[in-house]
């Protein structure tokens, strides 16, 4: 498209609402993400500040940066109900001068910084923190709705986040975000959900028989109603596993195969 068409058209031309995510805009720029996939977050840390992060994420750090665990029974708990390791790794910036940490998600995934001075209130598909920094409150968000609950992949336990520092999060594929407005409905696949506010309203839709059985959707989708911002995914990771898994039983069939090459055996596959 030429330079004279908006923006905003050049992104969404059919007028969908969902835009590819950006980073938000900072006045104190404190971390920087590099790669188009699988990426790195570069976090700043001023002396004596602390990050937050899952085990496994570091990639690199400054000598002066010491590392220490949290594993409280009560917050290791709650972690793990919301699909979190029950260990949280603490980056703490000993030294003078300010201090650099390198982070990466533990599996294929993109970085989307959530800045909660911006976006109140967000509420993270279960495991999707990777880390966090500055004022962030991490807690158990619990849906006691049994349809909801039951017939979406998003479960009973979430996690909620509140306060004014920055969140990390790591979903895979392409990640688009958008707006609803007040009373505006959405159907989405509730697999492709990395979070959204809680001022949205969330609820499900069942499918007929045949797309339930046959079309890959499952019983139901997830439906959303404004206002507030959702952001979604287009490569989960359990859908990425689900792809890239060898089948049931392939083990074995690879030793009978064997087993009839060497022996000259015969086999079969009951």
């Amino acid at each position: 498209m030429g330079d004279d068409v908006p923006f905003a058209q050049q992104v969404d031309p059919f007028n969908t609402g969902f835009v590819p995510f950006q980073p938000p805009v900072v006045e104190e720029p404190r971390w920087q993400i590099s790669g188009d996939d699988c990426q790195v977050v570069t976090v700043l840390l001023d002396p004596e500040e602390e990050l937050k992060t899952e085990p496994g994420s570091m990639m690199f750090m400054s000598p002066s940066v010491e590392t220490d665990v949290e594993c409280g029974c009560f917050d290791g708990c709650g972690r793990m109900c919301a699909g979190e390791p029950c260990v949280k790794v603490g980056l703490k910036n000993g030294g003078g001068d300010a201090a650099y940490v390198g982070l990466t998600p533990n599996f294929p995934a993109k970085v989307v910084p959530v800045e909660l001075s911006n976006m109140k209130n967000f509420v993270a598909k279960s495991g999707a923190i990777m880390s966090s920094l500055g004022d962030v409150n991490i807690s158990t968000s619990c849906d006691t709705n049994p349809a909801t609950c039951c017939c979406t992949s998003l479960g009973m336990c979430r996690q909620s986040l509140d306060g004014e520092g920055t969140a990390f999060l790591a979903a895979g594929g392409t990640i688009l975000v958008k707006e609803l407005k007040e009373g505006e409905t959405l159907i989405v696949d509730s697999e492709s959900v990395v979070g959204f506010q809680d001022t949205i309203g969330f609820g499900i839709t069942p499918n007929q028989f045949c797309t339930c059985c046959f079309g890959g959707e499952g019983m139901c989708n997830a439906t959303m109603e404004g206002p507030g911002t959702v952001v979604v995914q287009s490569m989960s990771f359990k859908k990425y596993i689900k792809n890239v898994a060898p089948p049931p039983n392939a083990y074995k069939m690879r030793e009978r195969m064997g087993a009839g090459y060497m022996g000259g055996t015969d086999f079969d596959f009951d």
